[in-house]
């Protein structure tokens, strides 16, 4: 089905600092030289490093090759490459999970394809790549159904993970849920039918605070152009419902991303149109009865990662063009700088096909990943490495330093973490901790030990109940103050 190569040139470089920055090139890999249509990259743990991986994977019309590279990482922001993989079939998207609970992640590749100037292929086949632990993968199986994007996640809260699946069904556009065994299974469920699918389906949150998963979709209308799938929990789901109004998708991808970007406890969402269209890439907030219009950014985006990514507290943008990537900073209150801050986070030499984001040297920052491509050069994939920690982390409220310091100790941390807090002119309020999709899922109330305020977190909810390993944001406010901090929670 596939055969192996080498890549034909790969350099890994490391840049001096530029305090100017938030990041800097890292490392770059050279791969093809052809104008490549459809660019999609996901993350996940390909090895027992602990190190994050990632995939990408390359396709650029029918009857012509596609590629997959993958990348492991050295925890530098360096990675070594797999010999690359060549493929008969159409790869048009990629998700990374877990399927059979081993503890590697393993690859499902759809054939269908969505972008490209507005290229639309529903094909038939979602193939199955089992995680061997060591950076390579065996093929499995095939899933026969009809897909534009692919995507995944645990839908049902059961531990193992579930497949969503944009395509054409029995003359109807629909979002096809299959329920994961646990054993690279999958049980058939529920589709449901939504607008005309041109570009991609996500797993999005609880964006309606009823503990349970919802799902988004982009459509190729201009009205309801953005869907939401609200989530009953046990992976069955309503009808669809228009949210945000008017929004057109352009010819290549569109994708959504969900935070709390006005920091009230709901969770909000960027949706971005698909370079050149008569719109924006848009930032909706939910004002308690609907989603309305907070800032509009581009006009030609394409991927999108929103965090934290200068650990002021406060979630940014990150979104990819055409004319290369750009970083907009969060001020809390649901608006985004669109001035000289956001060309210091980051600036790309080149066009943007596909973007991820990471901490990749584990230094509790977001790294990025980026496709980038210019007619007159090969493509090549970058690591830019967020320089926040290394460089001390400044603290923002609306652009201006704040007087509160934060030290945590230790972190990483596994069972229980220290945060003090100084510098405050009243008491300060109680710590909020909050995962990385802006919900607050714990609140400190802190011991005072002199001058200092202490916060002690032992990792759970506020229920009490455990939560999983990963990255989660600390934030605390006195007066017109504000600080925010990143806490690292690993075994």
């Amino acid at each position: 089905m596939y055969k192996y190569f080498v890549i034909i040139f790969m350099i890994a470089i490391t840049t001096s600092a530029q305090a100017d920055y938030i990041f800097e090139l890292a490392s770059e890999y050279e791969v093809e030289d052809e104008s490549w249509q459809a660019i999609c990259l996901d993350a996940g743990y390909f090895n027992d490093d602990a190190y994050p991986d990632f995939a990408v994977a390359y396709f650029y019309a029918i009857g012509e090759d596609a590629y997959l590279y993958t990348f492991l990482g050295n925890g530098d922001c360096t990675f070594s490459v797999m010999p690359t993989e060549i493929f008969d079939f159409p790869l048009g998207s990629i998700t990374v999970n877990d399927f059979d609970n081993d503890g590697y992640d393993d690859l499902l590749i759809g054939e269908g394809y969505a972008g490209g100037g507005g290229g639309l292929y529903h094909e038939l086949l979602v193939h199955m790549y089992k995680g061997n632990g060591d950076g390579s993968f065996t093929e499995l199986d095939t899933l026969h159904v009809m897909n534009v994007w692919v995507t995944s996640g645990d839908l049902n809260d059961d531990g193992n993970n579930d497949l969503v699946v944009s395509g054409f069904e029995s003359g109807s556009f629909v979002v096809s849920i299959k329920l994961g065994n646990g054993d690279f299974t999958f049980q058939e469920t529920a589709s449901y039918e939504t607008y005309p699918i041109l570009h991609t389906v996500q797993i999005i949150g609880d964006m309606n605070l009823d503990g349970n998963i919802d799902i988004g979709v982009l459509c190729s209308t201009g009205y309801n152009g953005i869907q939401f799938l609200y989530g009953n929990g046990e992976g069955t789901f309503q009808p669809w419902v228009g949210v945000g109004g008017y929004f057109p998708c352009g010819p290549s991808y569109c994708f959504l991303d969900a935070g709390d970007f006005n920091e009230d406890g709901v969770l909000d969402f960027v949706a971005t149109c698909g370079e050149i269209v008569a719109d924006y890439d848009v930032v909706f907030l939910w004002d308690g009865d609907e989603y309305i219009r907070s800032d509009s950014l581009t006009g030609i985006g394409e991927w999108v990662e929103v965090e934290d990514f200068n650990l002021d507290g406060h979630l940014d943008i990150a979104i990819s063009t055409i004319l290369g990537s750009i970083v907009y900073p969060g001020y809390g209150n649901g608006s985004f700088s669109h001035g000289a801050d956001s060309l210091l986070f980051l600036t790309t030499e080149y066009d943007t096909y596909g973007m991820i984001s990471e901490d990749f040297d584990l230094d509790g920052d977001f790294d990025l990943i980026i496709c980038e491509h210019s007619y007159s050069q090969p493509d090549y994939i970058r690591c830019y490495g967020n320089t926040t920690i290394n460089l001390g982390v400044e603290e923002h409220e609306s652009g201006s330093i704040s007087d509160l310091l934060l030290e945590v100790s230790p972190n990483p941390f596994s069972s229980s973490v220290t945060v003090s807090a100084s510098g405050f002119f009243s008491n300060p309020s109680d710590l909020q901790i909050f995962d990385l999709s802006g919900r607050l899922v714990s609140e400190i109330e802190p011991v005072f030990n002199g001058s200092e305020a202490v916060y002690h977190w032992n990792g759970r909810s506020a229920s009490g109940a455990e939560l999983p390993d990963g990255i989660y944001s600390a934030r605390l406010s006195s007066n017109d103050s504000s600080a925010g901090v990143m806490l690292l929670k690993l075994e």
